[in-house]
């Protein structure tokens, strides 16, 4: 058995006022590692870093590879070759993505559960602004409350817990999906074979009318920011979920688009409108809150939201 039952990967870029509840959170559920690539952070993630690196619980790479230049797709390849033989399971997220179990505290009794596949997809869970306009210093976990229906056609996203003794390479641009040296499939929570589909790209076709359009992405549940979907006939998220924080406070999300500068994938407000869902009030992680924030009180460089220029 590798040393590391469950490891994290994950490309960032100045994410460092949320580095430290991610990191926190994510040991709170049995992430026993995380392998992160610093794509070129100007806000000082070493800081934010220093204790976890220091006990040994995070490596950070530098990785100043443009990230237009398959940045992440190189990032995630690299970091299967490293986690081959040291590491079970091997989760591939985001920073504003939180993996958990709904129904385990940790997560290593549920993934024991799909030991005979070479990995599991997992359902986001999209959060809106639980319409806060202001950054703040408090947990992500405990601002957003509120997040868009189970079924909303962009919860049918999934990013992927694998092994890496059986992954060969991410699939796509947005690598939320992997190829498996045996030629098998992943499965969903329920076991079934779950693949990535190519589907009509409404991104490129409409974008110069994103906002006039916004009520027939709706009324027809359509995505217009991906142009992949999975084979999975439902979305179902009772044993595993990751509630998606892509927007957060509007002054946190208009701070990351600007600093940014991704216009292709932001679109400005647009962006914003599109993911700012908060139908269902939904705090499903308030119950690690406790010992979250007891983990924070004791970190000694968490950066102020309020006042970062890169959050």
């Amino acid at each position: 058995m590798p040393p590391v039952h469950l490891a994290v990967c994950a490309i960032f870029r100045d994410e460092a006022p949320y580095l430290a509840e991610w990191v926190a959170f994510h040991r709170l559920v049995g992430v026993e590692h995380f392998f992160l690539y610093d794509n070129g952070s100007v806000d000082d993630p070493g800081a934010a870093l220093a204790r976890d690196v220091a006990d040994g619980r995070v490596t950070v790479r530098p990785w100043p590879v443009p990230f237009h230049e398959a940045a992440q797709r190189r990032a995630y390849t690299d970091c299967l070759e490293r986690a081959r033989g040291q590491v079970r399971w091997l989760a591939f997220l985001d920073v504003d993505e939180f993996l958990f179990s709904p129904r385990s505290e940790t997560l290593v009794p549920v993934l024991r559960e799909y030991e005979d596949h070479p990995g599991v997809v997992v359902h986001w869970q999209v959060y809106g602004s639980s319409r806060h306009e202001r950054a703040s210093d408090a947990p992500v976990i405990a601002r957003f409350t509120r997040r868009a229906r189970a079924d909303w056609v962009r919860n049918r996203r999934v990013k992927t817990v694998l092994d890496p003794a059986r992954a060969s390479r991410p699939l796509g641009a947005g690598c939320h999906h992997f190829a498996y040296r045996d030629g098998a499939l992943a499965v969903n929570e329920l076991e079934e074979p779950v693949a990535r589909k190519a589907k009509p790209r409404y991104k490129k076709l409409f974008r110069p009318f994103y906002r006039q359009l916004a009520p027939v992405w709706d009324f027809f549940n359509l995505d217009p920011y991906s142009g992949t979907d999975t084979t999975a006939r439902a979305i179902s998220v009772e044993h595993l979920r990751i509630n998606h924080y892509p927007v957060k406070s509007r002054e946190e999300f208009l701070r990351k688009a600007r600093y940014k500068q991704e216009k292709g994938r932001y679109e400005g407000i647009d962006y914003f409108a599109y993911h700012d869902r908060n139908e269902v009030f939904d705090p499903i992680l308030s119950r690690y809150l406790p010992a979250l924030e007891e983990s924070l009180r004791t970190e000694p460089a968490r950066r102020s939201r309020a006042g970062a220029e890169g959050g």
